[in-house]
Protein backbone atom coordinates (compact mmCIF):
# COMPACT_ATOMS: atom_id res chain seq x y z
CA UNK A 1 0.00 0.00 0.00
CA UNK A 2 1.45 3.35 -1.28
CA UNK A 3 0.35 6.17 0.74
CA UNK A 4 -0.14 9.72 -0.40
CA UNK A 5 -0.27 13.31 0.89
CA UNK A 6 -2.70 15.60 -1.02
CA UNK A 7 -1.35 19.62 -0.33
CA UNK A 8 -4.52 21.60 -0.60
CA UNK A 9 -4.76 25.58 -0.07
CA UNK A 10 -8.67 26.24 -1.06
CA UNK A 11 -11.96 24.96 -1.34
CA UNK A 12 -12.46 23.17 -4.35
CA UNK A 13 -9.26 22.68 -5.17
CA UNK A 14 -8.69 19.16 -4.70
CA UNK A 15 -7.87 16.45 -7.06
CA UNK A 16 -10.80 16.12 -8.66
CA UNK A 17 -10.19 13.34 -11.59
CA UNK A 18 -8.02 11.71 -10.15
CA UNK A 19 -9.71 10.67 -7.56
CA UNK A 20 -11.23 7.66 -9.87
CA UNK A 21 -7.76 6.84 -11.18
CA UNK A 22 -6.92 6.18 -7.47
CA UNK A 23 -9.61 4.47 -6.20
CA UNK A 24 -8.82 0.60 -7.70
CA UNK A 25 -4.98 0.80 -6.62
CA UNK A 26 -3.32 0.15 -3.32
CA UNK A 27 -2.99 3.40 -2.65
CA UNK A 28 -4.61 5.38 0.96
CA UNK A 29 -4.76 9.11 0.25
CA UNK A 30 -4.80 11.41 3.09
CA UNK A 31 -5.50 14.87 2.37
CA UNK A 32 -4.07 18.22 4.51
CA UNK A 33 -5.24 21.64 4.71
CA UNK A 34 -2.10 23.83 4.47
CA UNK A 35 -3.95 26.83 4.02
CA UNK A 36 -6.29 25.58 7.58
CA UNK A 37 -2.76 24.96 9.38
CA UNK A 38 -3.47 21.45 9.17
CA UNK A 39 0.32 19.90 10.55
CA UNK A 40 2.50 18.49 7.68
CA UNK A 41 3.59 14.68 7.29
CA UNK A 42 7.20 13.92 7.99
CA UNK A 43 8.93 12.62 5.16
CA UNK A 44 8.30 9.11 5.93
CA UNK A 45 4.45 9.54 6.15
CA UNK A 46 3.94 9.35 2.25
CA UNK A 47 5.28 7.79 -1.03
CA UNK A 48 3.34 10.10 -3.10
CA UNK A 49 2.94 13.92 -2.96
CA UNK A 50 -0.12 15.76 -4.62
CA UNK A 51 0.35 19.32 -4.49
CA UNK A 52 -2.43 20.89 -5.87
CA UNK A 53 -3.86 24.90 -6.55
CA UNK A 54 -4.43 27.86 -4.68
CA UNK A 55 -5.43 31.52 -5.17
CA UNK A 56 -2.20 32.71 -3.42
CA UNK A 57 0.98 33.14 -5.30
CA UNK A 58 4.20 30.93 -3.97
CA UNK A 59 6.38 34.41 -3.08
CA UNK A 60 3.41 35.79 -0.65
CA UNK A 61 5.00 34.47 2.05
CA UNK A 62 4.20 37.18 4.42
CA UNK A 63 0.09 36.62 4.02
CA UNK A 64 0.50 32.86 3.92
CA UNK A 65 3.85 32.48 6.14
CA UNK A 66 3.04 28.40 5.94
CA UNK A 67 4.75 28.56 2.57
CA UNK A 68 8.14 28.10 3.68
CA UNK A 69 7.34 24.82 5.66
CA UNK A 70 5.63 23.60 2.79
CA UNK A 71 8.54 24.28 0.16
CA UNK A 72 10.58 23.22 2.62
CA UNK A 73 8.77 19.69 2.81
CA UNK A 74 8.59 19.71 -1.10
CA UNK A 75 12.22 20.01 -1.65
CA UNK A 76 12.84 17.10 0.91
CA UNK A 77 10.33 15.19 -1.19
CA UNK A 78 12.25 15.53 -4.50
CA UNK A 79 15.65 14.98 -2.70
CA UNK A 80 14.45 11.65 -1.54
CA UNK A 81 13.45 10.21 -4.77
CA UNK A 82 9.31 10.48 -4.12
CA UNK A 83 6.80 10.73 -6.49
CA UNK A 84 5.74 14.57 -6.97
CA UNK A 85 2.96 16.02 -9.14
CA UNK A 86 2.38 19.82 -8.47
CA UNK A 87 -1.18 21.25 -10.81
CA UNK A 88 -0.87 24.92 -11.03
CA UNK A 89 0.47 26.85 -7.61
CA UNK A 90 1.67 23.02 -6.74
CA UNK A 91 3.96 23.50 -10.00
CA UNK A 92 4.91 26.96 -8.84
CA UNK A 93 5.97 25.46 -5.71
CA UNK A 94 8.00 23.06 -6.99
CA UNK A 95 9.61 25.36 -9.18
CA UNK A 96 10.19 27.94 -5.91
CA UNK A 97 11.15 24.91 -4.00
CA UNK A 98 14.19 24.06 -6.40
CA UNK A 99 15.06 27.58 -6.45
CA UNK A 100 13.41 28.74 -9.63
CA UNK A 101 12.08 32.16 -9.74
CA UNK A 102 7.84 32.45 -9.78
CA UNK A 103 6.66 35.84 -10.76
CA UNK A 104 3.54 37.55 -12.21
CA UNK A 105 3.15 37.26 -15.71
CA UNK A 106 2.12 40.00 -18.03
CA UNK A 107 -1.64 39.07 -17.70
CA UNK A 108 -3.91 36.11 -16.03
CA UNK A 109 -4.81 33.26 -18.60
CA UNK A 110 -8.09 31.68 -17.78
CA UNK A 111 -10.04 29.48 -20.35
CA UNK A 112 -9.49 26.58 -22.09
CA UNK A 113 -6.37 27.64 -24.31
CA UNK A 114 -4.43 25.43 -26.38
CA UNK A 115 -0.91 24.37 -24.77
CA UNK A 116 1.86 22.89 -26.98
CA UNK A 117 4.01 19.93 -26.10
CA UNK A 118 7.94 20.89 -26.69
CA UNK A 119 9.73 17.62 -25.39
CA UNK A 120 8.90 13.75 -26.74
CA UNK A 121 9.38 13.18 -22.76
CA UNK A 122 5.63 14.01 -22.49
CA UNK A 123 4.22 10.94 -24.45
CA UNK A 124 1.29 11.01 -22.28
CA UNK A 125 0.08 14.34 -23.33
CA UNK A 126 -1.64 14.85 -26.66
CA UNK A 127 -0.71 17.56 -29.53
CA UNK A 128 -3.86 19.00 -29.77
CA UNK A 129 -4.19 19.02 -25.73
CA UNK A 130 -6.86 22.16 -24.78
CA UNK A 131 -6.74 22.30 -21.04
CA UNK A 132 -7.75 24.40 -18.48
CA UNK A 133 -6.04 27.57 -17.13
CA UNK A 134 -6.00 29.15 -14.37
CA UNK A 135 -3.21 31.37 -13.08
CA UNK A 136 -1.62 34.69 -13.25
CA UNK A 137 2.10 34.02 -12.14
CA UNK A 138 4.78 32.32 -14.08
CA UNK A 139 7.59 30.07 -13.91
CA UNK A 140 11.13 29.96 -14.53
CA UNK A 141 13.15 26.66 -15.24
CA UNK A 142 14.68 24.96 -12.54
CA UNK A 143 18.26 24.06 -13.01
CA UNK A 144 18.10 20.24 -14.38
CA UNK A 145 14.36 20.60 -14.93
CA UNK A 146 13.28 20.22 -18.52
CA UNK A 147 10.15 22.31 -20.31
CA UNK A 148 7.81 19.81 -21.88
CA UNK A 149 4.75 22.61 -22.75
CA UNK A 150 4.19 26.06 -23.68
CA UNK A 151 1.21 28.59 -24.32
CA UNK A 152 0.82 31.69 -25.84
CA UNK A 153 1.82 33.88 -22.84
CA UNK A 154 3.15 31.16 -20.40
CA UNK A 155 6.72 30.07 -21.96
CA UNK A 156 6.66 27.53 -19.13
CA UNK A 157 3.64 25.28 -18.50
CA UNK A 158 5.18 22.72 -17.34
CA UNK A 159 8.40 20.76 -16.49
CA UNK A 160 9.40 17.44 -15.58
CA UNK A 161 12.77 17.00 -12.85
CA UNK A 162 14.34 13.42 -13.37
CA UNK A 163 11.46 10.73 -13.86
CA UNK A 164 8.62 11.25 -10.85
CA UNK A 165 8.54 15.13 -10.68
CA UNK A 166 6.44 16.74 -12.95
CA UNK A 167 4.91 20.72 -12.55
CA UNK A 168 1.85 21.50 -14.48
CA UNK A 169 0.46 25.10 -15.22
CA UNK A 170 -2.84 23.59 -16.29
CA UNK A 171 -5.33 21.62 -14.30
CA UNK A 172 -5.85 17.77 -16.03
CA UNK A 173 -7.68 17.39 -12.82
CA UNK A 174 -10.60 19.00 -14.08
CA UNK A 175 -14.19 17.83 -13.87
CA UNK A 176 -17.44 18.36 -13.78
CA UNK A 177 -17.94 21.42 -11.05
CA UNK A 178 -14.60 22.33 -11.10
CA UNK A 179 -14.83 25.46 -13.01
CA UNK A 180 -17.98 26.54 -10.68
CA UNK A 181 -15.27 25.70 -7.71
CA UNK A 182 -12.96 27.97 -9.08
CA UNK A 183 -15.08 31.08 -9.93
CA UNK A 184 -16.35 31.06 -6.65
CA UNK A 185 -12.79 31.70 -5.04
CA UNK A 186 -12.59 34.72 -7.32
CA UNK A 187 -12.67 37.86 -5.62
CA UNK A 188 -13.32 39.90 -8.46
CA UNK A 189 -15.35 40.01 -11.59
CA UNK A 190 -13.02 38.18 -14.65
CA UNK A 191 -11.23 40.62 -16.20
CA UNK A 192 -12.26 41.26 -19.97
CA UNK A 193 -8.63 40.30 -22.00
CA UNK A 194 -7.26 38.39 -24.57
CA UNK A 195 -6.67 35.37 -22.63
CA UNK A 196 -9.49 35.57 -20.02
CA UNK A 197 -12.53 33.46 -21.44
CA UNK A 198 -16.30 34.30 -20.65
CA UNK A 199 -17.79 32.57 -18.18
CA UNK A 200 -20.38 31.17 -21.13
CA UNK A 201 -17.16 29.62 -22.90
CA UNK A 202 -15.83 28.43 -19.32
CA UNK A 203 -18.44 26.43 -18.69
CA UNK A 204 -18.85 24.46 -22.62
CA UNK A 205 -16.32 21.89 -21.80
CA UNK A 206 -17.87 18.36 -22.21
CA UNK A 207 -14.97 17.73 -24.55
CA UNK A 208 -12.32 19.03 -22.44
CA UNK A 209 -12.94 17.35 -19.65
CA UNK A 210 -12.61 14.02 -21.37
CA UNK A 211 -9.39 14.95 -22.63
CA UNK A 212 -8.14 15.77 -19.79
CA UNK A 213 -8.95 13.17 -17.89
CA UNK A 214 -7.40 10.83 -20.19
CA UNK A 215 -4.69 12.86 -20.27
CA UNK A 216 -4.16 13.38 -16.50
CA UNK A 217 -5.06 9.43 -16.19
CA UNK A 218 -1.86 8.89 -18.80
CA UNK A 219 0.36 10.49 -16.36
CA UNK A 220 -0.23 8.79 -13.37
CA UNK A 221 -0.05 5.57 -15.59
CA UNK A 222 3.22 6.98 -16.28
CA UNK A 223 4.28 8.05 -12.72
CA UNK A 224 3.12 4.25 -11.32
CA UNK A 225 5.55 2.30 -13.26
CA UNK A 226 8.53 4.78 -12.40
CA UNK A 227 7.15 4.38 -8.54
CA UNK A 228 8.25 0.82 -8.73
CA UNK A 229 10.94 0.48 -11.08
CA UNK A 230 13.44 0.32 -7.70
CA UNK A 231 11.01 -1.32 -5.61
Amino acid sequence: MQKVAIFQHADGEWIGSMRHWFANKPFQLTTYRVDKADPLPSIAEFDWLLIMGGPMSTYDEINYPWLVAEKQLIREAIDTNKTVLGICLGSQLIASALGARVYPNTQQEIGWFPVSKIDAEASWMPDDLLPLSWHGDCVELPENARAFAESSITPCQGFYYGNRIWALQFHLEVEPGTVEAFLALEKNPLPETEFVQKEAVLMDNSNQLKQSQQAMFALLDRLYRESHLDK
